[in-house]
């Protein structure tokens, strides 16, 4: 099965995907929903590293910790996406709902967009 499923082209792929694209259908729900996603989007790129092992523009360090031989690395879009559903519950926003949620969408999308290895979370860790 795994000869007859071609992997997608997933560089390609995003590099013809215009990031602009990605607040317009948010846009014809609400003004604000879209903006705040793009917003979200573009500030996690701009605190984010390149790789995912790479280092940080800001002062914002990845998660990562070991359990005996397992590696953990909470990615910000995993981290981010627990404080969406923890608000969601909890009815919690600190501005406008739209404008909240948005931002940490946007958060949650460039994660999942941008990185190769989003959702290798738990490994084994490398012996010498």
């Amino acid at each position: 099965m795994r000869g007859i499923v071609a992997k997608i082209p997933r560089k390609e792929i995003m590099a013809s995907f215009p990031k602009a694209s990605l607040g317009a259908l948010p846009m014809l729900v609400s003004v604000e929903l879209g903006f705040a996603l793009l917003a979200g989007y573009f500030a996690a790129r701009y605190f984010a590293s390149d790789k995912t092992s790479g280092p940080n523009r800001g002062n914002i360090p990845s998660v990562i910790f070991t359990v005996c031989q397992w590696r953990v690395h909470l990615h910000h879009w995993f981290l981010f996406l627990g404080i969406f559903v923890a608000a969601a519950i909890a009815n919690f926003f600190l501005v406008a709902p739209f404008v909240f949620y948005g931002f940490l969408g946007g958060v949650i999308a460039q994660g999942l967009l941008h990185y190769d290895d989003w959702p290798r979370i738990v490994s084994r860790q490398k012996t010498a």
